[in-house]
């Protein structure tokens, strides 16, 4: 299995909120509402975050359900973004990188345009249930200018990173955790 298949497959389990092998539009748009739960924010805070949510499911995710069973599983998700990565570089990348301004918005409680690692590890652990230890190491790979914070742009770089690079030493491939 190649380095992107695994990062592949741990975003598919990411987005797989209830664990059933299958996502569906609530698996996508529940993250926001698991954010605002873990974070003590009304569901109606996050409604940028839930509208990039929604808008990534319609145009990406959605398209991806080859079966037209209304799930997309593992092998369809594997494949269809490493189509979509290819064939509309473009367009995807201004999704994720609207989606991980949401983020970082929310996230950003002291509104410094970065994340501490604090904020850091509360976002991914709120969204994604992951351990927070998980993204100690994660932040320091990340943090590529070693000043203690994330930007945007460090942030959407990564992003871009982990769902194209097959470099297995690549900084990015540390988003959601160590491989």
């Amino acid at each position: 299995m190649s380095v992107l298949d695994i990062k592949l497959d741990r975003s598919f389990d990411v987005f797989d909120s209830d664990r059933d092998g299958r996502l569906v539009k609530s698996d996508v748009i529940g993250l926001s509402d698991r954010l605002a739960e873990s974070h003590g924010l009304a569901p109606d805070a996050l409604a940028g975050l839930r509208e990039s949510l929604a808008d990534l499911w319609d145009t990406v995710f959605q398209a991806m359900d080859r079966n037209d069973d209304g799930a997309v599983d593992r092998q369809e998700f594997r494949a269809a973004f490493r189509a979509r990565i290819i064939s509309d570089r473009n367009r995807i990348w201004e999704r994720i990188r609207t989606m991980s301004n949401a983020w970082t918005e929310l996230a950003d409680r002291d509104r410094d345009g970065m994340l501490s690692r604090d904020e850091y590890t509360s976002l991914l652990h709120g969204m994604f249930r992951l351990p927070r230890e998980t993204f100690d190491e994660a932040f320091d790979r990340l943090d590529l200018d070693g000043d203690g914070q994330l930007s945007r742009d460090e942030i959407s770089s990564a992003m871009k990173e982990y769902y194209t690079s097959e470099n297995h030493s690549a900084p990015g491939n540390q988003f959601f955790g160590r491989l």
